[in-house]
């Protein structure tokens, strides 16, 4: 993965992980569908090659959704990670991430709690240990199952 690619990935991880403490700490919070479609148009393009202003706009676009669920919910801004420093598990929970972006992005229909995973997956990966990746691993195969079904 390229630097500029890194850093989306390391972006979304705390667009997913912020988004992830609203849902924990709101009773009944469901995120909207806009973080959703920008989650899964950055995760579906971590392996394109885009120019700098195109993946500048996308990380641009991610961080400033983090500072806003971070206001508008009064959970932290969980921060830009390295992805370049993942453990094994972590990255390969990331590169089905990227798959099941790919898959989902097309689809006309969302499924919340696809999304819902998605976002426990992101902050899976910044996550201390290995314990919540490997718990978000074991759901794969499920997740790829509603994803066809949408």
């Amino acid at each position: 993965m390229n630097a500029q690619n890194a850093q989306l990935a390391g972006a979304l991880v705390g667009l997913g992980a912020t988004i992830t403490q609203a849902m924990d700490e709101i009773e009944d919070f469901v995120p909207c569908g806009h973080p959703a479609t920008v989650v899964i148009d950055g995760l579906s393009s971590l392996n394109d090659r885009l120019t700098d202003d195109q993946r500048n706009d996308q990380v641009t676009t991610v961080t400033g959704l983090i500072d806003h669920v971070s206001e508008k919910r009064g959970v932290p801004a969980h921060p830009v990670i390295d992805v370049t420093e993942l453990g094994s598990i972590k990255t390969q929970l990331l590169g089905e991430l990227h798959d099941i972006a790919c898959t989902v992005k097309p689809k006309t229909n969302t499924h919340q709690g696809v999304n819902a995973w998605i976002y426990r997956s992101l902050a899976a990966i910044e996550s201390t240990g290995n314990l919540e990746a490997a718990a978000r691993m074991a759901e794969v195969r499920s997740i790829k199952a509603a994803v066809e079904t949408l």
